[in-house]
């Protein structure tokens, strides 16, 4: 949230590579979800063979405190432009592998029949978590007029601190994970690593529906990398918000967000992933094209701060679907090709809105993609495989 959406993503944009910080951002992001594409499957499947989920987990974490902790030297100008988005690629590449181990420890902490609204207080949380961070940047280091702890407002220290500030908050609260989750163990048959990627495939093929679910989930996905990575600079580009109305802006759509993955993953638990996605895809599809022309500010932000409703029941039941149809002792290599469903074409968004950016100079050009992506994931759908397992 405070990196590669709204604090981090706009200081390089508007401050460190003003006149095309918008396309090296847009590729920085689709090498980042290359680069995950292809590690993920491999390092959730060695997960898997040892038994080493929290391990793996911790390795990521550890990158991801100290890559986004050195973005304080990022100051103010093109001389630091390589060495921001170097920084930012091992960040984004770390903190989105985490959840390929993060997400396949859900099951054994909770019952099928209430992983729903585990797994939706889970993203709730996370949202919450994300405000009070965004809020406390923005009262300690962002508003006041003169900066707290000698910190030089002519050399924006007051933003980039906030990375440092992300790094530790990131380390405490992830600690709690590493001291009372236990993972559990399976004895899982020793062959080598690429034979497990294999068979991890071969299970996603014998489960119905679920290839299909993970192309739609890969398209659907897409839309949101765009939301995510762009959410800010669309805003600020297009409707003139300042620093302080961006991060203003990030608490809102947290906080619906987060309410939206609470109170619906616990309907999630009666109706089943699949229909909430398909809600939650269909509503998502009309707000997001209201936001693509809002012609007013006021009229962007109601209909953005709606879409975080659904955006946070679309992620927690995307995931609750692959756990509640998945062998125990296959759960992180079948996570890991999850994760490909999310970014082997997450490339794209980046990329078109870079190109679209460039072709069109505007971010409106740029942001249509993600419209389109949610049009093509709802359609490639299909039948709910939760029904037929």
């Amino acid at each position: 949230t405070l990196h590669a959406t709204f604090i981090f993503a706009v200081y390089y944009v508007g401050s460190v590579s003003p006149k095309t910080g918008s396309a090296e951002w847009a590729w920085m992001n689709s090498l980042a979800a290359l680069t995950i594409a292809v590690v993920c499957p491999i390092i959730g499947a060695s997960a898997d063979q040892k038994a080493n989920r929290k391990t793996w987990l911790g390795i990521m974490m550890a990158t991801g405190i100290i890559t986004t902790g050195l973005l304080w030297f990022v100051k103010p100008n093109s001389n630091w432009m390589l060495y921001a988005l170097i920084l930012s690629y091992l960040s984004i590449v770390s903190m989105e592998s985490l959840f390929t181990f993060y997400n396949a420890l859900l099951p054994s902490i909770v019952k099928k029949d209430k992983i729903g609204s585990v797994s939706g207080f889970s993203w709730a949380a996370g949202y919450f978590g994300a405000i009070l961070c965004l809020a406390l940047v923005l009262v300690i280091f962002i508003l006041p007029e003169e900066a707290p702890f000698g910190l030089q407002k002519e050399q924006a220290e007051q933003v980039r601190i906030t990375m440092p500030f992300c790094a530790i908050w990131l380390l405490i609260f992830g600690l709690p994970l590493f001291i009372w989750i236990k993972e559990p163990h399976f004895k899982n048959e020793k062959v080598s690593l690429f034979k497990t990627v294999e068979q991890g495939i071969q299970t996603a093929r014998t489960i119905p529906g679920l290839v299909r679910f993970l192309i739609a989930r890969m398209i659907y996905a897409d839309a949101l990398v765009v939301v995510f990575a762009f959410g800010g600079i669309y805003a600020t580009n297009v409707f003139g918000f300042t620093q302080d109305e961006v991060i203003g802006f990030a608490i809102g759509i947290n906080l619906t967000a987060g309410i939206g993955a609470a109170i619906i993953g616990w309907f999630e638990d009666r109706i089943g992933g699949f229909k909430t996605i398909r809600l939650s895809l269909f509503c998502l599809i009309g707000l997001s094209f209201i936001v693509l022309i809002a012609p007013t500010k006021d009229l962007f932000l109601l209909s953005a701060l709606i879409m975080g409703i659904f955006i946070g029941p679309l992620q927690s039941a995307s995931r609750t679907v692959v756990a509640r149809v998945t062998p125990p002792e296959q759960m992180a290599r079948i996570f890991g090709i999850y994760m490909i469903s999310g970014k082997a074409t997450s490339f794209l968004g980046p990329l078109l809105y870079g190109i679209l950016f460039t072709i069109f100079d505007s971010d409106r050009a740029g942001m249509s993609i993600a419209v389109l992506f949610l049009l093509i994931g709802i359609l490639v759908l299909g039948r709910d495989l939760e029904s037929e397992n």
